[in-house]
Order: structure tokens, then sequence, then C-alpha cells
């Protein structure tokens, strides 16, 4: 009877082995090197540990990830940076930009925006909001927002989209969309592609059956917040601006 019951025993053990290894695991994967981890793999739910230890003297980090996973970041002495998050039911990837601290940025206060038709300090400006909305086939909707909340720099991207048909791209169509906590030197990078072009009054009817894109600054202008329309200094400085946002999105 017992070697029955050890048999029995053993039987389960396997089973249950074989059930655990057979668990679907998802990928870690970075981009840039000096990221450690336990494992390259995990399952849906367990929790992920990463260190990054690539540390220069004089260089500001920022790290990011998928748009649905919320991680925690914190700093110790042994391990350099350390980031946690629970692991999606997908590969993720973690990124990492790096800016030296000790590159001298004006104060935005003492730096005039250089825009044409207005005349305002960097310091002023709150929002900017980019809209490209094609309606028909393969209809394509992007917006790229910059803007100021509670001291911080923020960048917002949405990208709605449908394909093989005709129509336009509703917010069930959205494909892609975050927000992206900025550095001051990102902002300052931002800056540089709205000066040298030209702000007037809203023309709301353009419009109309145009696809755009559509650009509004906003900016304060004593006790008022006021919002003008924006267009870039040439068709080159606008394209260089896109790919900027591009490269936000990660």
């Amino acid at each position: 009877m017992k070697k029955n019951i050890s048999i029995v025993l053993i039987g389960i053990l396997i089973m249950l082995s074989v059930s655990g290894c057979g668990k679907q695991t998802y990928k870690l994967n970075y981009d840039g090197s000096g990221f450690e981890s336990r494992k390259t793999e995990y399952a849906a739910g367990e929790k992920v540990t990463v260190y990054y230890d690539l540390i220069a003297t004089d260089t500001d980090y920022t790290f990011s990830i998928d748009d649905d996973v919320e991680m925690q970041q914190s700093y110790d002495d042994k391990h350099g940076y350390v980031l946690t998050f629970r692991m999606p039911e997908h590969d993720v990837t973690l990124h990492e930009q790096s800016h030296e601290s000790m590159i001298y940025v004006p104060p935005l206060a003492d730096t005039d925006a250089g825009i044409k038709g207005i005349s305002i300090m960097q310091d002023d400006i709150t929002d900017f909001y980019y809209t490209y909305d094609w309606v028909g086939y393969n209809a394509l909707y992007q917006r790229y927002r910059f803007y100021v909340e509670d001291g911080e720099y923020l960048f917002y991207h949405e990208t709605r989209q449908i394909e093989d048909d005709y129509g336009w791209a509703s917010e069930a169509d959205i494909t892609s969309s975050g927000t992206v906590t900025l550095s001051v030197y990102e902002w300052d990078e931002f800056l540089t592609y709205l000066s040298e072009g030209s702000a007037a009054e809203p023309e709301e009817s353009d419009e109309a059956g145009d696809s755009g894109p559509w650009m509004y600054l906003y900016y304060r202008s004593g006790d008022a917040d006021v919002r003008k329309e924006y267009h870039f200094a040439s068709v080159d400085r606008r394209l260089a601006f896109e790919e900027f946002c591009q490269s936000l999105t990660g």
C-alpha cells in the first residue's frame, strides 16, 4: 500500500511540475545597455525587478515602458536605479534616455520665444496642440500636445486609424496613446522647433474640408490665457518637429 501511495504522490508532483513549466511567459526587452534582471521572460502578473547601473557623472536618466504598464522607480547605492513592475500579458520593452545635466539651459523666463506676431517669453507658453485628421480611405487622426501642469512638462500623443475602409477615425479607433513627462532639456528642444514660426488669430473656417495639420499655441499674457493659430517657419521645421514627437512616443 505504501508503495502505491508513493507512486501516486510522485505522479502528482510530476503533473504539478509540468503544469508550472507550461505557463506562458513574455519577454522583457531593453532599448539600450546597462539593464540587468534575474530573468528575460516572466509570466503575466509576476513581479519584475530591473537594475540599471551604467551611470555616468553629471548625467540625468529617464526610464519608460509600455503605456499600459505601471512602473515604480527607486535608487540605491548597491544597484543604482531599481525599476519594478508587474509583467502584463505581452512582451514589454524598457527604454532609457540620458542627458548631460551640466548642459546649460537658459531660464525660460529670460528667453524670448522668437515667434513672429507675438512678443512672449518661452516661460509664457503653457500649451501647444498639433492635430492632423485625414477623413477618407485609411483614415488617420494624429494629435500631439505639449503642456505644463503642476510644474511639470508633459507630452501627450494619440493615434487613431482605420484600415482598408472609408470613414473617419473616432475614439473607438485609437491604436496608441500616452502621456510622457519631459525633462527640461526635452522641453527646451520642443521650444526650438517653435522659434521663428508665426502666430495669428485663429481662422476656424480653414479647418472645413482640410486634413491639417492644425496647430494652436496657448500662452499667458498678464492675467489672461491667449490662444493663437501657429505656423512653423518652414516645412522642414514642421517635419523635424513631427520626427521629434515620434521619438517621444517610444
